[in-house]
């Protein structure tokens, strides 16, 4: 640091801003050159040098994307600033004055591969850097311009991963400029940001060197969010055949064309079209056996919320009720024995005293089928190598009369202690129980801080005799194996092989 507000990187100065008393934000910083012209769809080029001061109290573009997804509304997590040229991150640190050398947390956002920027008020580090750590926040591409596949033009399909591995070398090069230690590194991210993570933990080849980050926390999201090579060739296809062009075209049109051919042909509402692709690459071609098998020398906090459907079934109004030719038909989609796998659910909660009714028990399906079953099977692989923490979310949005429930992306306001900004206050509950919320929050940050620091969240590591496991939702506790009975029916696909 050269100063309370101002930090010399390798390509120039930044003139910050202290926005409170104990923190100094640096806003839209830009870690590689715009992807636009020639660069899209290419890899992340360097960032060019600047003269002077440059002025790093707003936050750079968010990445291109589409239009919001369908539902009743529940949190507003929109970017309306967008551009192509949208390579920036953002970095919050203690004041100048406080000691270098801090551990430093990069976070990665979610959004389905579609959506999210460090515009998001709910990703507000401020707070968070409070508790002594550098917290960077980073853009990475998104939708056609993130995942589309196309290698004629040298589209690869993970040009967001590759994004997000520029940025993570930009925190080794620069991050010392801002108090923080690169050798102290940890990558968070909820969703598809912790997707990713768990892609990077699969595609890193120790042979290439050490990662450059000791530790990662994955919120709500694990390797088996990933597109293989068919998938992602046949989302190209939508695409091409919607715009009626070959893929050497792609490079020529304008912006607006691309963004309308990603909601006509690929809608949000017709299911996860962008994701990174199993490539034998940037992501193995089995990032589950590639974890399996190898694992990761980088420690893992991972964990779920534990109603995470309702975040998507809870704005659903079909969804409201459940009648039993539905529950099979969802179901039905995500495993072979439908009858069998709802049988067992309903057996176990109501041992437990939980509910049984249909839609508490597709809830709670779909969230082991689409987050936990695969976070738990990452943290029990890790656990034997590097070491793993388990955690669960059980703290309840009001909204929808408590359909929503312990939903996704709930964790992410508690994280970042921005759970009573006015875009996630109903969202979080904070408007009806401000003491309660406050409390879970704390309880959540701290334990990220500390992970960050020296590794330890405060509760026992992860193991596949006890499973234990962190609840956090406004009684300090831990259990071992909490819903083990579900998620043994579905180890066979994510633990053992």
């Amino acid at each position: 640091m050269t100063g309370p507000s101002l930090a010399t990187t390798s390509v120039g100065t930044l003139q910050g801003a202290a926005l409170r008393a104990d923190v100094t934000a640096f806003l839209g910083i830009p870690y590689a050159a715009p992807p636009v012209g020639a660069r899209r769809f290419a890899p992340p080029a360097a960032a060019e040098r600047w003269e002077g001061v440059r002025p790093a109290q707003q936050h750079g573009p968010a990445p291109l994307q589409g239009a919001p997804a369908p539902g009743r509304y529940l949190a507003d997590l929109s970017s309306p600033h967008q551009s192509e040229d949208c390579l920036y991150l953002s970095v919050w640190t203690p004041t100048a004055d406080r000691v270098a050398g801090l551990p430093v947390m990069v976070w990665f956002y979610g959004g389905a591969f579609v959506a999210g920027s460090t515009q998001v008020p709910a990703y507000d580090g401020a707070r968070l850097a409070a508790r002594g750590v550098v917290v960077v926040t980073v853009n990475y591409r998104l939708g056609v311009f993130g995942w589309l596949r196309a290698p004629e033009i040298g589209a690869d399909g993970n040009q967001g991963l590759a994004d997000q591995a520029a940025a993570l070398a930009w925190v080794q090069r620069e991050i010392g400029a801002f108090g923080g230690d690169p050798g102290n590194v940890t990558v968070f991210g909820e969703s598809a940001g912790a997707a990713s993570i768990a892609l990077h933990l699969a595609g890193h080849r120790p042979a290439s060197g050490p990662a450059p980050y000791r530790r990662a926390i994955l919120q709500s999201g694990s390797f088996n969010l990933v597109s293989s090579v068919a998938e992602a060739e046949h989302t190209a296809g939508l695409v091409l055949g919607h715009l009626g062009v070959t893929a050497k075209a792609l490079r020529e049109l304008p912006t607006a064309a691309l963004v309308a051919a990603q909601d006509e042909a690929t809608p949000r509402s017709g299911g996860v079209f962008y994701r990174p692709v199993a490539d034998g690459d940037q992501v193995p071609l089995d990032p589950a056996a590639s974890l399996a098998d190898h694992g990761s020398p980088v420690p893992v906090l991972c964990g779920t919320n534990r109603h995470e459907m309702g975040f998507f079934w809870g704005r659903e109004e079909r969804f409201d009720t459940v009648d039993d030719a539905l529950l099979a038909t969802v179901v039905g989609r995500w495993h072979d024995d439908a009858d069998g796998l709802i049988a067992a659910y309903r057996s176990a909660r109501a041992a437990r005293g939980d509910t049984t009714d249909n839609r508490s028990v597709a809830v709670a399906i779909g969230t082991d089928w689409t987050f936990r079953a695969a976070s738990m099977g990452l943290a029990g692989w890790q656990a034997a190598r590097a070491g793993a923490h388990a955690y669960r979310l059980d703290w309840c949005s009001p909204l929808y009369d408590g359909l929503v429930g312990a939903a996704h992306v709930l964790d992410v306001p508690l994280v970042f202690g921005t759970y009573d900004e006015g875009t996630v206050t109903a969202f979080t509950g904070f408007d009806h129980h401000p003491e309660a919320v406050a409390a879970v929050s704390e309880e959540m940050a701290v334990a990220w801080a500390a992970y960050a620091t020296h590794g330890d969240p405060g509760w026992p590591a992860y193991d596949l005799e006890r499973r234990t496991t962190r609840v956090f939702g406004g009684t300090a506790s831990t259990e071992d194996d909490p819903e083990g009975v579900e998620l043994r029916q579905w180890e066979p696909r994510s633990l053992h092989r």
